[in-house]
């Protein structure tokens, strides 16, 4: 059960980190506009390359110190106070309704942009730190090799999901990429992304049992 529950979570966490309108999302629909399926679909893939190897990198290196508590009660402060973080910003973005511009003035190959944008982006290691470990943590309290596996396919899955999903979004319907529609999406996240960082923030006190 505990696998499967680590699973959907990690599937979710990953909608909602790419649903939420950003640099790739920007450079991507306006190639996907300009070009069609194929420009979309390689600059997510491309990110998607950069999501994983942070991801990677975060998960390994807690995976031996996730044994501390002062370890454990930080990533858990950090994973709640980032998630609030892009739950205001998501706010912002729904409260405004515009669609994301990318400020970008050189064209690069498709595939090399979203691997650019995804690996420079500071705040992904902080992201996968304080809420990939920590969400395992809260499910797992003593972690195993597969429970990082799962969350690792569920990860992986649904942003491949999501890579195929919006190239054809934007290449089929065009006419459904609106800024109402980024700002439903915003809105949504801005809701899910507090509701997972007051919970963060909760389950992290439990499991260090000081609440």
């Amino acid at each position: 059960m505990e696998l499967e529950l680590i699973f959907a979570t990690a599937f979710v966490l990953e909608i909602i980190f790419c649903a939420i309108p950003g640099a790739v999302t920007a450079e991507a629909l306006r190639r996907g506009i300009s070009g069609g399926y194929r420009p979309a679909l390689m600059v997510q893939l491309g990110s998607m390359i950069g999501d994983l190897v942070w991801a990677v990198i975060a998960l390994v290196g807690l995976a031996v110190l996730f044994e501390s508590v002062p370890v454990r009660l930080g990533l858990g402060i950090i994973g709640c106070v980032f998630m609030l973080y892009l739950a205001f910003k998501a706010a912002l973005g729904a409260r405004s309704g515009d669609v994301p511009e990318n400020n970008s003035e050189k064209e690069r190959g498709d595939f090399l942009t979203g691997v650019v944008l995804s690996t420079g982006n500071p705040f992904q290691v902080a992201f996968w730190m304080g809420i990939g470990a920590t969400t395992i943590a809260a499910i797992a309290p003593d972690p195993q090799l597969e429970h990082y596996a799962a969350f690792m396919l569920g990860f992986t899955l649904a942003g491949t999901l999501w890579c195929f999903l919006f190239a054809y979004v934007v290449s089929v319907g065009r006419r459904f990429v609106r800024p109402r529609v980024f700002q439903i999406i915003q809105a949504v996240c801005a809701v899910f992304l507090a509701y997972m960082g007051v919970n963060m923030l909760l389950s992290t006190l439990r499991t260090v049992g000081l609440l």
